[in-house]
């Protein structure tokens, strides 16, 4: 009776084990190198295409998270699908993986993008209120996707620009670092402009207010003391819209 109950014991751990090795092989096929395998071909299309779309000039990189070594997923008859889940596209983004077969399952790959491309930084250090010169600044290759806020690629873009805070050497120029020179002060005699067809009028007058280029501010006409919103055009200018 021991005996044959042993031998009862013994081949139900048998079939056990060879029901989980199928199991296994079955339900195991997928593996951790099979989908980073996939999150790459599918990167190598995507990071050609993020190129192509930024134009000349950019250099892409990726980085796949790294995925655990036990990780088994079911096999599947099929290509595995591959799609970006993120709102962004560069920085850190997630990868969705999926198998939409007759028991679909999905897992997300988290993947890291950077795009280095030339921005606008400064060799020297910019107090607040100075205006920005050629002479402080350089083209260089930064990594846009661990940037926040705008930057500028273009020097022409920054050159006159007023600094609204302190700005360190070596750092890259965001665009709320930034104002429009401050053209005409509070207090200050400017001349306005008023245009009508072919007729225009200039004028003298008094600022009642800071001004920077492209921004309206209140001026008071020396003659008839009545006070009008005009346009900053240039130092001491400022143009009436009639």
């Amino acid at each position: 009776m021991i005996v044959r109950n042993f031998f009862l014991f013994f081949r139900t751990l048998v079939l056990r084990a060879v029901v989980c090795l199928y199991a296994c092989v079955s339900y195991g096929d997928v593996g951790a190198e099979d989908i980073k395998a996939r999150v790459s071909v599918f990167m190598d299309d995507y990071i050609a295409q993020l190129s192509e779309d930024y134009k000349v000039g950019v250099r892409v990189e990726y980085s796949v998270n790294i995925l655990d070594p036990r990780l088994a997923m079911k096999d599947c008859p099929h290509e595995l699908e591959t799609e970006l889940k993120s709102r962004n596209s560069i920085g850190r983004v997630n990868i969705r993986v999926s198998c939409n077969e007759q028991n679909p399952w999905s897992l997300y790959v988290p993947v890291d993008v950077n795009l280095f491309r030339p921005i606008v930084t400064t060799i020297s250090p910019i107090a607040k209120g100075e205006v920005l010169t050629k002479a402080e600044l350089e083209m260089r290759e930064v990594d846009i996707s661990q940037l926040n806020g705008a930057y500028f690629t273009a020097m022409e873009e920054v050159i006159g620009m007023q600094a609204k805070r302190p700005i360190r050497a070596d750092k890259t120029v965001i665009a709320n670092y930034l104002s429009p020179p401050l053209l005409i002060k509070k207090g200050e005699q400017v001349q306005m402009t008023a245009r009508s067809g072919g007729l225009v009028v200039k004028i003298a007058g008094v600022a009642l207010m800071d001004g920077h280029k492209g921004q309206q501010i209140s001026v008071r006409n020396n003659q008839s003391k009545r006070v009008v919103e005009a346009r900053v055009s240039g130092p001491g200018q400022v143009a009436i819209q009639l």
